[in-house]
């Protein structure tokens, strides 16, 4: 069997996918187009040429030793990726100390342990990172959940490939086929409701791997046709479905499920045409393509960071010249990276000084790790108190097995669950779900049984009345946090714990119709003449303006005391009459209420609702409540569930 090793059209393919990829977190928009704006499935290219190249590398060292080593294997895997990604951190945590602010660096520390161990698309997915929903993260590492899900599936697929060859040979191709088809129909399956586990998990990633695993062995052996002419016209078919993809495909969320088939199928035509002297090969054989094809990983791990430091600095946000710049500057490192740090740990030998490679970056990673811990003490009192919780994601706080509970649609959180404790139900948006936290910790103090179910956008409402207002601001992702599958599941785990206390909020930002409250109110009375208790908060005033954003500015031009963030009492309490009204509208024994204005309107300020005071935030957004926000409800709660209980 003839194996090919080098193909320079490959590392050109690998340039143009890591284009794709920069110019989409670059946002490079000219003439009021956007460049690339489906550059995101460069990832995908990748995935598809490293399932390729790794079953080659595996056959090869079988086929000519009869064996393979996984120690060997594995060393080199070590040797390949985590130089680099080492350097890239040690720099990215050096801005990152005099550029984040606390909470932020707390979890950037996290993400380098994440990053380091390949588990980052873990880390990320738990801490409900949903990529792409702002193009370019203020998240500097947040690239590397695709270098783990990489990582992963290079531990896992030479002892599979291995056992097929020598147990079952004469399927491989129809077991990679099979493997293609579930990975595939489970991403399209699960897309809706679980985007972020799509986006970010070998199972749902693992079939574009595979694609290239099943090019791996079609590529000689099985090739899809012996018609050289055929294959260049295949594979320039491919090359412009690939760019069409990249040029058109603009949203993340759509990723991967079967519509990632076209780029994918794409990428395999194109790799599938070995002829050096056709029209594609001799294309992507330009020097500068196989240039930055060479240095694509570094290039990759640079860009990142660079564009996402230079958001959170306000540096060139609509300055295109500074968006280049930033590419270059990006390529310079990426080439420095390659040639002094990439290149020497992979090709000159097993020791630097008489020291294992493997055992010096093994040394390097727990020592980044160590200094990162030592100075998070002292990076924090670089900043005022009211820093320390700035952007901090209290909604995503409250978690049972490192997965937060909020956007859980199924099985939801449970705490302190026995037969005789008595249970109390938080039904909600993210709103609610930024005070679930503070209150799980009130409710276990006084052994009772917490229920948390909040998804985004998602108020306890009937979701086939009438339109629900969707925190991200999209139809699909309207259908995947808030649908009528949840509401049902609310019902249903409700009435599986008869006269329990039941903590409702509707947010005022989003209008409901007569139909949607009147239904509303049906349902609480139904549970109320039940026995059930129900505990209505009034609706949490919001600001105009995002308090962290607003804060952090001050801090920024040394502004001390910072400004109250605040909106007028009389707009807040306009936009939410309607609400208001309503819940006055409603009685009963068992009904009991909470008026959030009290806590944050007329206290700091003469008729304003207040965001912040000049020593702690309110909320860490526009509605969202910070841990002292939650406090000052949570403080009413505790009382009311005291009378209850």
């Amino acid at each position: 069997m003839k194996f090919l090793y080098y193909r320079p059209e490959v590392n050109g393919l690998r340039g143009i996918a890591v284009m794709g990829a920069v110019f989409y977190h670059a946002e490079i928009i000219f003439q009021s187009f956007r460049i690339f704006p489906g550059g995101f499935l460069g990832v995908d290219v990748f995935f598809v040429i490293s399932g390729y190249l790794m079953t080659a590398i595996i056959l090869k060292e079988y086929e000519l030793t009869k064996s393979f080593s996984f120690k060997n294997y594995y060393k080199r895997r070590i040797r390949r990726l985590l130089p680099a990604l080492l350097a890239v951190i040690c720099g990215s945590s050096i801005i990152a100390y005099f550029v984040l602010l606390p909470a932020d660096f707390e979890e950037f520390i996290k993400s380098v342990s994440a990053s380091i161990f390949f588990f980052s698309n873990f880390f990320y997915h738990f801490s409900g990172e949903a990529y792409g929903i702002q193009v370019l993260h203020k998240i500097p590492l947040l690239h590397t959940w695709s270098l783990s899900v990489e990582e992963q599936f290079y531990i896992i697929y030479p002892a599979v490939l291995l056992g097929l060859i020598i147990f079952l040979s004469k399927h491989i191709k129809l077991i990679l086929i099979i493997g293609i088809i579930s990975s595939l129909i489970l991403a399209s399956v699960i897309n809706l409701n679980h985007q972020s586990f799509n986006y970010y998990m070998l199972p749902t990633r693992g079939w574009e791997l595979l694609f290239g695993a099943l090019l791996g062995f079609n590529i000689n052996k099985l090739s899809i046709s012996k018609d050289k002419k055929k294959k260049e016209i295949l594979a320039i078919f491919g090359f412009l479905v690939l760019l069409f993809s990249f040029a058109f495909f603009d949203t993340t969320n759509s990723h991967p499920t079967y519509l990632t088939l076209i780029p994918v199928i794409a990428t395999y035509l194109i790799i599938q045409d070995t002829n050096k002297e056709n029209f594609i090969n001799k294309l992507l054989s330009f020097k500068i393509l196989i240039f930055i094809g060479l240095i694509s990983y570094s290039f990759y791990l640079w860009h990142h960071p660079i564009f996402s430091f230079a958001k959170i600095l306000g540096v060139g946000q609509e300055s295109l010249l500074i968006k280049f710049l930033f590419i270059t500057l990006s390529i310079v490192l990426g080439f420095l990276t390659y040639r002094f740090i990439e290149k020497p740990f992979r090709n000159e030998g097993e020791q630097i000084l008489r020291i294992g490679k493997v055992k010096i970056l093994g040394a390097i990673s727990i020592l980044i790790i160590i200094i990162l811990h030592l100075f998070a003490g002292s990076q924090k009192a670089q900043y005022p108190s009211i820093a320390q919780n700035l952007y901090v994601k209290t909604w995503f706080t409250t978690k049972t097995y490192f997965k937060p509970c909020f956007q859980r649609k199924t099985f939801f959180c449970s705490f302190n669950e026995k037969k005789d404790n008595p249970t109390v139900f938080l039904v909600g948006d993210s709103i609610m779900a930024s005070i679930q936290e503070e209150l799980k910790d009130q409710l276990i103090k006084r052994n009772i049984n917490f229920i948390p179910m909040t998804n985004a956008g998602c108020d306890f409402l009937e979701i086939n009345m009438g339109s629900v207002w969707s925190e991200l601001g999209t139809v699909n992702n309207q259908k995947a946090n808030c649908n009528q599958k949840i509401y049902d599941n609310r019902i249903k785990k409700i009435n599986s714990k008869k006269e329990a206390t039941i903590i409702l909020h509707l947010n005022y930002i989003a209008d409901k119709n007569e139909k949607i409250l009147k239904n509303f109110s049906k349902r609480i009375l139904n549970y109320l003449n039940e026995n059930y208790k129900i505990i209505l908060i009034y609706p949490i005033p919001q600001m105009s303006q995002n308090v962290s954003n607003e804060i952090e500015k001050d801090i920024q031009n040394n502004k001390f005391p910072v400004n109250l963030v605040n909106i007028d009492i009389s707009k807040y309490l306009d936009a939410s009459k309607k609400i208001n009204k309503f819940f006055d509208s409603i009685d009963h024994k068992n009904l009991y209420k909470i008026y959030p204005h009290k806590k944050f309107c007329n206290t700091y300020l003469k008729n304003k609702c207040v965001g912040n005071t000049d020593e702690y935030i309110l909320f860490t957004d526009t509605a969202h409540l910070s841990k002292k926000g939650s406090e000052l409800i949570n403080m009413d709660l505790a009382k009311i569930i005291d009378k209850i209980y």
